[in-house]
């Protein structure tokens, strides 16, 4: 009696079993989901092979645990492929700029906001005058006009 539980026999066993690879189905596609793809989809499979032995709702049992079979795979192979398994040597995905592409980068991001920081240096120098200890180049907040180097 006290196995009748919430399932209801195992016929409702099956169903919570078949729910429960549903669930893992639906959460195995995606690299964040898939670790509870695989968790959910483990449970799915054990309680599908309590189903069959059982003996009841052998259908609905074997549809249980062939879906968890496959969300077990799913979710794995997602998160190998995230984990860069069977990548190879290959190419990296994303190419990281050289050190002289990051530089002339910067420096023409530099450039094209020069004018606009000397403008609101002048508006906050109108606004409070640098005192006497920082007049030998740097400004109130720490740094020299230009950037490193300059």
């Amino acid at each position: 009696m006290a196995d009748a539980g919430a399932g209801g026999g195992a016929g409702g066993r099956a169903w919570v079993a078949l729910g429960f690879a549903l669930a893992a189905l639906v959460a195995s596609w995606n690299p964040l989901s898939a670790p509870f793809g695989l968790v959910v989809g483990l449970a799915a499979a054990f309680l599908s092979v309590r189903v069959l032995a059982a003996g009841g709702a052998r259908r609905m049992g074997r549809a249980a645990f062939a879906a968890s079979l496959v969300a077990i795979a799913a979710s794995g192979a997602v998160l190998g492929m995230t984990a860069g398994v069977g990548r190879g040597g290959g190419s990296p995905i994303v190419e990281a700029p050289s050190a002289g592409e990051v530089r002339r980068a910067l420096d023409a991001a530099a450039a094209e906001s020069r004018e606009a920081r000397e403008r609101a240096r002048k508006e906050l120098d109108t606004l409070e005058p640098p005192s006497t200890a920082q007049a030998g180049g740097a400004s109130r907040h720490g740094r020299s006009g230009g950037g490193p180097g300059r």
